[in-house]
């Protein structure tokens, strides 16, 4: 099957043709190398202290791909240059807070919630949907690209760094007009801990969004541990500046990484959304396409295809083995199937508060149904087939059977 790209906007292809015009798409006055991003983020910020050097080989490796992988066009290295140097700037901000306020690594991240799945199969809806508990608390967007000064009031949507922040994001919107049907990013919205994990330079954000296998392959051996240190870090800062009682985290990247994310937070209690891999594939290839086609003329739908296919096939055996091995704590796990969140949210959440010996309190069943029952702004529609994908059904099906019956997941293909 051949991948037809979306519509850039207007000024994306002017921006494009620019670089044509300097015959080299920005190469000679963006740089991306570490050091030239390391000396602007110390400029724009006086500060110096990046804190402990761990995520200096992962900036090189990634920013390596970037300019010899990535074919990265004007705008997408305009991109990419802002994105990698506020996290820098906001990486250098925390350690000096960390510097000067000693505290914060006295706070303790009590039992979080952590949602996590493969992508596209309800982990969004879900983060949205616990987070209508007054109990809980979610990292927003905003506080993740510009925490410091850490906000004095959890879940706060009105401090202007959240505006900012919803610029910077929506500027991804703004380059492809279709990607708002795919996918939600908002300054003020719940956000994945990936963002966290950036800091590092080592997170599925990057491999994501720019074409690095590269990138992707090193960080599949790399220790996991610096990443979730940083992460916990991240969380004491904003319940240093706001209290709370419980976290409720998401991100898919969480479910290849389950042993860490129980050696970090001992006492959590994860959540696993369930979906047929196959109908999955399918939405991610057209997801991971569309972003890199905002950063580069070159996208290789058919390569993003096999290497999802493959990864996904893995990564549910790896699952599959480590719940059966019982190396993770099972009664601290809870499985929720795609299907039936979507038919309904509420008693898949009444289901779980039950698992934990919790109630739903009235004013969280209160928000619940209003969320449930708000109208939608129409995005329009994210179409998407298997088919797409161009692979045979019944070899495909028959790798992710296992999964699908440990786990009782219907086949939507």
């Amino acid at each position: 099957m051949v991948w037809k790209p979306p519509d850039r906007s207007p000024w994306v292809e002017k921006l494009i043709a620019v670089g044509e015009g300097l015959g080299d798409q920005g190469q000679s006055i963006i740089s991306l190398g570490p050091e030239d991003l390391l000396d602007a983020a110390t400029s724009a910020t006086g500060l110096e202290d990046f804190g402990d050097d761990w995520f200096r080989e992962p900036l090189t490796m990634l920013t390596t791909a970037l300019q010899e992988q990535a074919r990265l066009h004007l705008p997408g290295r305009l991109r990419a240059r802002a994105e990698l140097q506020l996290l820098l700037q906001n990486r250098l901000r925390l350690v000096e807070l960390w510097n000067t306020e000693p505290a914060i690594a006295d706070q303790e991240v009590r039992a979080p919630v952590i949602i996590t799945g493969l992508g596209r199969s309800g982990t969004t809806l879900l983060h949205e949907l616990l987070a209508c508990d007054p109990a809980n608390r979610v990292p927003l967007l905003w506080e993740l690209l510009d925490t410091v000064p850490p906000p004095p009031a959890a879940n706060d949507t009105t401090d202007p760094r959240a505006a900012l922040a919803d610029s910077e994001i929506t500027v991804m919107d703004a380059m492809v007009p279709a990607f708002t049907a795919m996918h939600e990013n908002r300054g003020h919205l719940p956000a994945e801990c990936i963002f966290a994990f950036a800091h590092q330079f080592s997170s599925d954000q990057f491999t994501g969004v720019y074409n690095v296998p590269d990138y992707t392959i090193w960080r599949s051996g790399l220790d996991k541990a610096p990443e979730y240190d940083w992460h916990r870090r991240m969380l004491q800062t904003l319940q240093w500046g706001a209290a709370t009682d419980r976290w409720v985290l998401k991100a898919p990247s969480h479910l290849s990484a389950l042993p860490q994310v129980f050696a970090t937070y001992h006492d959590a209690k994860v959540v696993i959304t369930h979906r047929d891999p196959l109908r999955v594939v399918g939405s991610l290839a057209d997801l991971l396409a569309t972003l890199h086609w905002m950063h580069s003329d070159e996208v290789d739908h058919a390569g993003l295809v096999e290497f999802l296919c493959m990864g996904l096939e893995l990564q549910m055996d790896a699952v599959t083995e480590e719940r059966d091995a019982g190396v993770l704590p099972e009664s601290q796990i809870s499985d929720v199937r795609y299907v039936d969140l979507v038919a309904d949210p509420i008693a898949t959440v009444v289901r779980l508060y039950e698992g934990w010996g919790e109630e739903v309190s009235p004013e969280f069943a209160q928000r619940l149904e209003a969320y449930v029952g708000a109208p939608r702004e129409s995005r329009g529609g994210h179409d998407y087939s298997f088919a797409d994908t161009g692979l045979d059904l019944p070899t495909h099906r028959a790798l992710v059977q296992n999964y699908q019956e440990r786990f009782d997941v219907p086949s939507e293909v």
